[in-house]
């Protein structure tokens, strides 16, 4: 009887503790129930590219195959669970370059200074003076015994206007004349491509067969040989190298290699990246989207390019009405955008005319429309000049926040999105919506 006693006390006691209110327990309930935002930042991690297994673990990094749009979001959604609709995290991870520029580099014979005496040319080719007419006269001089089929690469300098390339022309001799089969236009380096008697520098079984190895590895013997080559080579000094590799047959590699001032230091095939993923109606997915707030050298750059400058203040224009000094737009119609000259002229006489024969809301339209549809797309030209209309895949926005000083000395605090249409010298942007209140 006495033992069924025991039994009930403890049994009420757990009910009683059951019925009392536990916030924590709660909160998380409701936590669950209702969409949790929230913006991270976060570094993939050695666990995050072995969780995504393959060769992204293999080489601790996205590759073109997996790459990391596609991974990002399972890693978020296993790491952030709490995490909900409206939450955004800035990535920063490692990827494998597949085609560094380097990768573009020409390997051939590079016209030295004596060779464009020889042709009577001063250093470089031109359309008046065309590679294509020349070149055939220096093979002639240099293989006058070659066999039909036998190919050269020649690079050179060509001119066209103010700007200069470097080219690399493969010819082809028929058995009668050297023929041009195919024209690479401005290639990034000028390549070295080791050949026997450079092998032969290393001795030992590279030297015997002309080629480096798991035991010999290019990685160790490259920067002696690239220091020796290059004895005075500066700080910064770039050489891309192709050489042989055995390792189960013979294939190229090419390698990077920058001079630090003491050694030569390879290029990694990895490069960090940082891109912002947010969380949607289907979960974690790549966004694309840039935003910044105007600072300082925005407001700049617009008051250096406007098409009317103050003519004492070299901060401010009339046409924008950034100012870098403020970093705002200056809105204030009669103190400071419909001024006059000394003449009684206004400074900025198409906004003047709308001021004088319209209305005060129709000149601060124009004033608005001048940053929106004009300035602002000049801000975007400066910051990202090589901006792509899309990445992965998806239409790349950018959300840019201004700052706006009133007449009636309030600040607005606004933004205003636009997409990149094309991408170009300069790229093309688009105003999608604005002015707006800054989210």
């Amino acid at each position: 009887m006495r033992k069924n006693m025991i039994f009930i006390v403890l049994a009420g006691l757990t009910f009683i503790t059951g019925c009392e209110p536990n916030e924590e327990l709660y909160e998380d309930l409701d936590r669950l129930r209702t969409p949790y935002s929230k913006s991270i930042e976060y570094v993939i991690t050695t666990s995050d590219y072995n969780f995504i297994g393959d060769e992204v673990a293999t080489h601790q990094a996205f590759t073109g195959n997996m790459p990391a749009m596609e991974n990002v979001p399972r890693i978020l959604a296993r790491n952030f669970l709490a995490l909900n609709l409206g939450s955004s995290a800035m990535v920063t991870y490692d990827a494998l370059i597949e085609e560094p520029i380097w990768y573009e580099a020409g390997f051939g014979y590079e016209l030295t200074d004596e060779d464009y005496t020889d042709l009577g040319i001063a250093d470089t080719f031109s359309a008046d003076n065309p590679a294509e007419d020349n070149l055939p006269v220096l093979l002639r001089r240099q293989h006058p015994g070659a066999s039909e089929g036998t190919e050269q690469k020649l690079i050179y300098n060509f001119r066209e206007g103010p700007l200069s390339y470097i080219n690399i022309d493969t010819y082809v001799f028929d058995g009668d004349k050297w023929v041009l089969k195919q024209r690479r236009e401005d290639i990034p380096f000028v390549g070295y491509e080791l050949g026997p008697e450079d092998y032969e520098h290393f001795g030992g079984a590279v030297e015997q067969y002309n080629n480096f190895s798991d035991s010999d590895p290019a990685e160790m013997h490259l920067p002696v040989w690239l220091k020796n080559k290059y004895p005075y080579a500066i700080i910064g000094t770039e050489k891309v190298v192709k050489y042989r590799v055995f390792s189960g047959g013979t294939f190229t590699e090419i390698a990077h290699y920058t001079f630090n001032g003491l050694d030569w230091e390879k290029s990694s095939y990895i490069e960090t990246v940082s891109e912002q993923y947010v969380f949607g109606d289907e979960g974690w997915a790549f966004d694309p989207t840039t935003r910044f707030i105007m600072g300082f050298s925005d407001y700049m750059h617009l008051a250096e390019i406007d098409p009317i400058p103050h003519p004492q203040y070299d901060d401010f224009g009339y046409y924008y009405g950034a100012s870098a000094f403020y970093t705002n737009f200056d809105m204030r119609l009669e103190a400071r955008r419909v001024q006059k000259n000394e003449d009684g002229d206004y400074f900025d006489e198409d906004l003047g005319a709308i001021f004088d024969n319209e209305s005060r809301e129709a000149t601060v339209d124009e004033m608005f429309r001048r940053i929106v549809e004009e300035g602002i797309k000049e801000v975007l030209k400066n910051r990202y000049p090589d901006a792509q209309p899309q990445a992965g895949g998806i239409d790349v926005h950018y959300i840019v926040g201004f700052e706006t000083y009133n007449d009636n000395f309030s600040r607005s605090h606004l933004e205003a999105e636009y997409r990149c249409v094309s991408a170009g010298d300069p790229p093309v942007f688009e105003l999608i919506e604005g002015p707006r209140e800054r989210e």
